[in-house]
C-alpha cells in the first residue's frame, strides 16, 4: 500500500491481513501444491468449490457498487475493478483436475462443496444484501477481508498447477489473471474506499468493518485451503 492509512485501518492490515498472507503461504495444502504432493483429486475439489463460491460474484459487486454513492467513482479513476467472477474461464483450472463443471453451472445449489466454502459464501453474502450494514462493512470485508488475500493465495496455485500438475496456460488462464498487480488493486480498492468513507469518529462502523475483515480474512487463511486436504 502506497496511501497514508488511518490508525484503524492500518491496525487491521498489520494485525489481520498480513499476518494472514503468511498463513496462506504456510498451508499444507499451498505447500503440498508447491512440491507436487497434493492430490489432484483433492486440488480439485478446492477448485470446484471456489468456482460454487464464485457463480454469483457479479451480482454482489454490482449490489455493492449501486449501494455506495456514485461519485466515489472517482476515487478509483483508472484502477482495476473486479465486476465478475468469470467462472467461465476458472472451469478450465476445475477441468484440468477432473471435475465436471456441468452441475456447479446448471444447478449450482445441487452442487454440495466442502463445507468451508458454505459457510464462507454465506458470510460475504451476510455484508452485502443484509440491511443492517451499510456498503463499507461490504466493501471491508469483499475487498480488504477476501480480495487483498487473492493474488497471495492464487499466484502460487498457478505456479503450482503449471508447473507441478501440468496444466496449460490456457487451462490456467483464470489463475493467472488473479496474480498480477491488476488484482492487486482490488484490494488495495477496499482501502482507499474505507480510508476516505469511514468518519474517524465513527467507532461502531470501523468495529463493523474490523468484524468482518477478520473473519472473511480468517476464512481465507485457514478455512478455504482445507478443501484442498
Amino acid at each position: 500500500m502506497t496511501t497514508a492509512l488511518p490508525t484503524w485501518l492500518e491496525a487491521i492490515h498489520q494485525e489481520l491481513i498480513l499476518p494472514r498472507r503468511r498463513a496462506i503461504a504456510e498451508h499444507p495444502f499451498m505447500v503440498a501444491m508447491l512440491d507436487g504432493t497434493a492430490e489432484r483429486q483433492s486440488a480439485g475439489a478446492f477448485f470446484a468449490g471456489l468456482m460454487w463460491h464464485l457463480q454469483d460474484f457479479g451480482k454482489h459487486v454490482g449490489h455493492l457498487m449501486v449501494k455506495r454513492p456514485a461519485n466515489l467513482s472517482a476515487l478509483l479513476e483508472g484502477r482495476s475493478e473486479d465486476k465478475d467472477g468469470d467462472t467461465e474461464i476458472l472451469g478450465r483450472i476445475v477441468t484440468a483436475f477432473g471435475y465436471d463443471t456441468a452441475l456447479i453451472e446448471k444447478t449450482p445449489w445441487r452442487f454440495v462443496p466442502h463445507r468451508v466454502w458454505i459457510y464462507h459464501d454465506a458470510l460475504l453474502r451476510s455484508t452485502i444484501y443484509s440491511t443492517d450494514f451499510p456498503w463499507q462493512v461490504g466493501t471491508a470485508a469483499l475487498n480488504v477481508g477476501i480480495e487483498s488475500l487473492v493474488p497471495f493465495m492464487i499466484e502460487p496455485l498457478f505456479q503450482a498447477s503449471v508447473q507441478q500438475y501440468g496444466v496449460s496456460q490456457s487451462q490456467a488462464a483464470w489463475l493467472e489473471s488473479r496474480s498480477g498487480e491488476m488484482e492487486r488493486q482490488h484490494g488495495e480498492n477496499g482501502y482507499i474506499l474505507l480510508t476516505h468513507c469511514v468518519d474517524p469518529e465513527n467507532l461502531a462502523l470501523q468495529e463493523q468493518c474490523r468484524f468482518f475483515i477478520e473473519a472473511l480474512s480468517h476464512s481465507m487463511a485457514y478455512g478455504l485451503l482445507e478443501s484442498g486436504l
